[in-house]
């Protein structure tokens, strides 16, 4: 009686080896996705600098610090018009924390 000879893998070892990259994914993303999301939510640090100046040029003008970033907005210290400014806002909201008596903002 003669053999016949499979080419290819079977259901088991196709099942195996996609259960293997699964968990080695599943791993990868565990790994990276927390610095990523890290990073995302940092604005550069002269754009700090630069909200921190803002500050000190509303003090001058007005007179005093300004109570948060709707003041600044407010008084168009800082744009808020268009999609991409209003989600800068709100991040800087979300990410930093503004002392009122020094006028500075400072990551969370």
């Amino acid at each position: 009686m003669k053999r016949i000879q499979k080419n290819g893998f079977s259901f088991l070892e196709v099942i195996a080896a996609a259960v293997i990259l699964f968990v080695v994914s599943a791993a990868t993303v565990a790994t990276f996705a927390p610095a990523q999301a890290t990073t995302e939510h940092r604005l550069p640090p002269g754009e700090i600098e630069n909200l921190n100046r803002l500050a000190q040029t509303y003090l001058q003008e007005i007179g005093m610090f300004p109570r948060n970033i709707h003041d600044m907005v407010r008084c168009g210290y800082v744009p808020n018009t268009t999609p991409s400014e209003q989600a800068r806002v709100t991040q800087i909201r979300r990410d930093y924390t503004y002392d009122h008596a020094t006028g500075t903002f400072s990551p969370r």
